[in-house]
């Protein structure tokens, strides 16, 4: 049977206590008078009894934690005295009869004298081994503590995780029926004005697109080069619908092809210069995407050159969707800053700059 620690631990206590006792006790015959056949069988028997006694106690002291500090100075005080008077009582009564069987030629002290002195003895033994349970049982009772507030705040740490996850997932969905109504209802324009061939062409370019970005977790970050080819699908759908009307340049370094940010994020902020910039102007818009580090912060900014309409960019759903996300994700050290440009209009995004692991790396 596997013993819990502190019991371990005080059963040990107890052993060698007593173990020592009784060598203690017998020096002195061993020294002056001989060690004889009673004396042994006597100091065996009263430490054997000892062990036991000082089981009862450390029970009392273990069954009072946790109690205030009055009732378990009672409770320990009164196991002592309890167990040291049985055992004084027991070794007075027993010390007779051994001595007749055992004919000993060194007749023991009357009852009462031994049984007081060696309650006398005893009770300062017994009180040293309730002081130590009490230690014991405190660092028990301070150790169990730290393992429940660990447990809690484990369980907090998960719910705020899960909660994080729920609200990163709620938000990520949210872009897709917002895109979605804005290309079905420039297909549904084309439609109207009979114009079936780049309505087939964007229904297409749609399938593909959704089929790529449903696919992602939520959740998870991808490589900045997977994030520019899902708007590059985007793009295309654009393409069709404005023609000569929407020009596209992507600046990215090769060393940060692999840097991490949240998926779908690049989107929102091209849709936004499209729906303000491209939608309502009459001449040829230049969308610039360009990714660079800042302060180990990778910093992707996407710029149009238009002159906009007027209504007001940067205060959609799409915008103060990638802001949350940002702030779920990143605390303060993620961010999305946008200002109007003379002429067009500038969104700045900013996180912490990280890599994917490369292959036979660890995450």
């Amino acid at each position: 049977m596997k013993l819990v620690p502190e019991i371990r631990q005080a059963a040990w206590l107890v052993a060698l206590t007593w173990i020592l006792s009784g060598v203690l006790y017998l020096i002195p015959f061993q020294v002056f008078t001989g060690l004889s056949a009673y004396v042994l069988v006597s100091v065996i028997l009263i430490c054997l009894l000892g062990a036991l006694l000082s089981g009862g106690v450390y029970l009392a002291v273990r069954g009072a934690r946790g109690r205030s500090p009055v009732f378990r100075f009672a409770i320990a005080g009164g196991a002592v005295v309890l167990a040291s008077a049985v055992l004084a009582v027991i070794d007075g009564v027993t010390s007779q009869w051994i001595a007749r069987l055992m004919a000993s030629t060194q007749p023991p002290a009357p009852f009462g004298i031994r049984a007081l002195t060696n309650f006398v003895a005893l009770v300062w033994q017994f009180a040293l081994l309730g002081a130590a349970f009490t230690v014991i049982e405190a660092n028990n009772l301070a150790r169990l503590r730290e393992r429940e507030l660990a447990a809690v705040r484990e369980a907090a740490s998960r719910a705020e995780a899960a909660a994080t996850a729920a609200r990163l997932a709620a938000l990520r969905y949210q872009l897709n029926p917002h895109f979605l109504f804005n290309t079905l209802n420039a297909i549904s324009s084309l439609i109207v004005t009979r114009d079936y061939k780049p309505a087939d062409a964007m229904l297409a370019e749609l399938s593909e697109f959704l089929r790529a970005t449903l696919a992602v977790d939520p959740d998870a970050v991808i490589a900045l080069e997977d994030e520019l080819a899902t708007l590059q699908h985007y793009l295309e759908i654009e393409s069709i619908r404005f023609g000569d009307r929407l020009a596209v340049e992507f600046v990215c370094p090769p060393e940060l092809e692999d840097a991490l940010l949240p998926g779908f994020t690049l989107q929102p902020l091209v849709e936004n210069s499209i729906k303000y910039a491209v939608a309502t102007s009459a001449v040829p818009v230049t969308i610039r995407v360009e990714a660079r580090v800042e302060d180990s912060h990778l910093v992707i900014a996407v710029e149009d050159d238009g002159t906009g309409g007027a209504a007001k960019p940067g205060t959609g759903v799409g915008l103060a969707n990638v802001r949350q996300r940002l702030e779920a994700l990143y605390g303060d050290q993620g961010s999305l800053e946008t200002a109007r440009r003379s002429p067009g209009f500038l969104s700045t995004l900013r996180l912490p700059l990280t890599h994917q692991p490369q292959q036979g790396e660890a995450a």
